[in-house]
């Protein structure tokens, strides 16, 4: 019984740091993988572009992560991705 106690208590802070991230972490990422090269803002507010929703945002950041070798940790990737929907996408 006492382990459940524990679980309860702990759960509300796990659930508080899956949905933080580091915004500044994020940019600073963002900035020395080049993004920018070959992706200007007008590549994210276009009508026409390919993402549609927060999954297909995660996969296409995924995509240039491995094309590009940039050398992120899953925590990096899904704090770029969040940054990117904040900034941009707002889905």
């Amino acid at each position: 019984m006492n382990i459940f106690k524990n679980m309860i208590l702990i759960l509300p802070f796990s659930i508080i740091n899956l949905s933080a991230y580091d915004e500044k972490h994020a940019k600073e990422l963002y900035k020395t993988a080049n993004c920018s090269a070959c992706h200007d803002p007008s590549h994210y507010t276009n009508e026409n572009r390919k993402v549609k929703n927060y999954k297909e945002l995660s996969k296409q950041v995924d995509a240039c992560r491995y094309s590009n070798n940039v050398g992120w940790f899953d925590e990096d990737r899904d704090d770029v991705v969040k940054y990117l929907n904040d900034t941009y996408y707002k889905f």
